[in-house]
Order: structure tokens, then sequence, then C-alpha cells
């Protein structure tokens, strides 16, 4: 984020004698000569708006940085005095800088650091407290209802069973090499692409100024330089946008799903004649065995077609079975 000087800005500050109001840059109170203490602090002459000065002799002063006071007499000097104008004192050592910061009713806060914001932001209102403690209670039950997920997943029982009957169902799908129309940002496009159709759409934001960018700037707010004037600022960023277009390819689509099922332990692949421009694509298969015990049936599912071929109708297995009534482990006898 871009931080730009509006301009500059006179302050006052107030007699703790008199309680005359004096502008920033003099020293002594100019109704009763008493000297600016050394924790001044300085104020807007109207807080309502920025009446800014022409000085340059008072801007180069608050661009030199804050004042700072002698150490032997508390006279403030400008940042670039050797000596103090007072007593003549060595300012190289001991000396203090007036303390600078944004102004804000006499007080000084940190300067913030500028942070671009990564998108639009959205508002969002505090949660009520009654809506923490029900997320509270919800994630304890969700805890507690884990827990006891978890135990009946992990205890186990091994079972005589016998397979009474497997199903099995296999699909493929076909694909067409056809024309597609999408759509992206320009500078993401494939170089084989037919463009049209771009229309400038906001991105991101910029620190910097880009092309297409669009400026935007928060309040403006005034710094206390240290020296009695206040440098008029304001936060900005870049509100970048780029094409966003539509776009031709050719690509592979799939234009078919072609199934077939069955019972029994020979399963075949669906099959079809193509047509130009067509291949097949994904295939997907899905084996159910149906085991029998003395007391209730169980179902089995897997894609292991050499598991699913020794589920031979009659034959004898070993079944591990969880608490929740789901087969986790299969093993002929």
């Amino acid at each position: 984020m871009a931080r730009k000087v509006l301009g500059y800005i006179e302050l006052v500050w107030t007699c703790d004698s008199c309680g005359t109001k004096n502008p920033g840059a003099i020293r002594s109170c100019t109704s009763c000569g008493a000297p600016q203490p050394v924790d001044v602090k300085f104020d807007r002459v109207d807080p309502a708006t920025f009446n800014f000065i022409k000085d340059e002799a008072l801007i180069r002063m608050a661009k030199a940085g804050p004042d700072k006071h002698c150490p032997y007499c508390g006279t403030r000097n400008t940042a670039d005095a050797q000596i103090c104008v007072e007593c003549g004192g060595d300012l190289t050592v001991g000396a203090t800088s007036r303390p600078t910061g944004v102004l804000n009713e006499g007080e000084l806060s940190p300067i913030p650091e500028p942070v671009v914001p990564m998108n639009v932001p959205s508002e969002r209102k505090p949660l009520p407290k009654w809506a923490i403690i029900v997320m509270a209670l919800v994630l304890i039950s969700c805890c507690v209802f884990g827990a006891m997920y978890f135990s009946r997943m992990n205890q186990t029982d091994q079972l005589d069973a016998t397979v009474s009957q497997v199903y099995w169902q296999r699909q493929v799908v076909v694909e067409a090499y056809q024309m597609v129309r999408s759509g992206d940002w320009e500078a993401n496009i494939p170089n084989n692409a037919q463009t049209y159709d771009c229309q400038l759409r906001y991105r991101y934001n910029s620190d910097v100024a880009k092309a297409n960018s669009e400026e935007v700037c928060g309040t403006p707010y005034t710094i206390d330089t240290g020296t009695g004037v206040g440098e008029v600022v304001q936060d900005c960023y870049y509100k970048v946008y780029e094409n966003y277009c539509s776009y031709d390819t050719m690509q592979w689509v799939v234009v078919n799903t072609l199934a077939e099922d069955g019972y029994g332990t020979n399963a075949i692949w669906p099959s079809t004649s193509l047509g130009m421009d067509q291949r097949y694509g994904n295939s997907t298969e899905r084996y159910t065995i149906t085991f029998s015990t003395a007391s209730e049936n169980f179902d089995y599912t897997t894609t292991d077609y050499n598991l699913f071929q020794q589920a031979v109708p009659g034959s004898d297995w070993v079944i591990e079975v969880n608490g929740f009534g789901d087969i986790t482990a299969i093993d002929p006898e």
C-alpha cells in the first residue's frame, strides 16, 4: 500500500502559563513569552479542514525529522542542529527527539504499516455469546460421538460365512475430440485457443499503479512530524483489472457412458463401435459379494477382480465384522 503525502499543515500548541494557542513552529508563547514545554502536545487548528501551508522553510523543517530538546536547558532545536540555539550546548550527545505519530485530538498513536488488502474485505460481525456457547456444545458432542464411533469401528468379530451371491458392475466412458468453450484470464489462455469477447474485470490489489488499475484511498489523517508541522497523508492501493475472455479449444469430452452388470464371477466390459474422433476413456469396476452366516447376511464391496473371482457361490470364508456391521476383512477358508 502506498502512503501519499497530500500536504503540510501548521499545528498549534497551548501555553501552560496563559492558555494562549501558538503556531507549532513558534518556540515561545506569543502572549506571555513562556517557553514551549518539553512535553508539549500539538493539535490541529481546525479538525474539520486541512489548511495546507506554502511556506517552503516550514515544509523543509517537517521533512528533516522531529525536533530535539537540549539535554542542558530543554530548549527545542531543529533536527539538523548541532549546538543549542539557547545555551550553546552540544546536541550531538544526550539530545532527545520529540515523539512522532498519528495525531488524534492532541494524542499520538503509532503510525500504521501500510497493508494492501488481499481482496475487497467483507465486514464480519462478532458472533453473539449464545452462538459461541452452542458451537462449544456442538464441538463437545462431536468429540464424544467421535470417540464412540472409533470405539465401535475398532471392535471386530470373526465369523464363519458362506458366499451366497456375487454381483458385478462395470462402466466405460466414451470421449469425443471436439470444440469446447471456456473462460479464463487472458494471460492463462492456451496459445492455440481462439479468443474472443474479452472484458476488463477486477482481479487483485497492488501497492503500485499498473495498467488498467484504479486508485483507492482511505481517509486522510495527520502525522505529527515532531516539528510543529503536520504531514497530511492517506493510504492508497490500486485495484487492478485484467481481461477475462471466452475462448475455444479442442478437447476430449465425455459423450457417453457404457455400463454392464450381472451375477456370477465372470464379468465383461461394455463395448460399442467408436465414431470418428472418439476413444474409450476412464473405466470403473465394482464387485459385491454377499456372505451369509447362521444369523444374517453381509455385503462386501471391492474393486479387486482377482479376489472377486475367488468368491464362488457356496465357498466358505472367514469374515471380520466391526461394531457397525461392516465387513473390514475377508479370507477364504
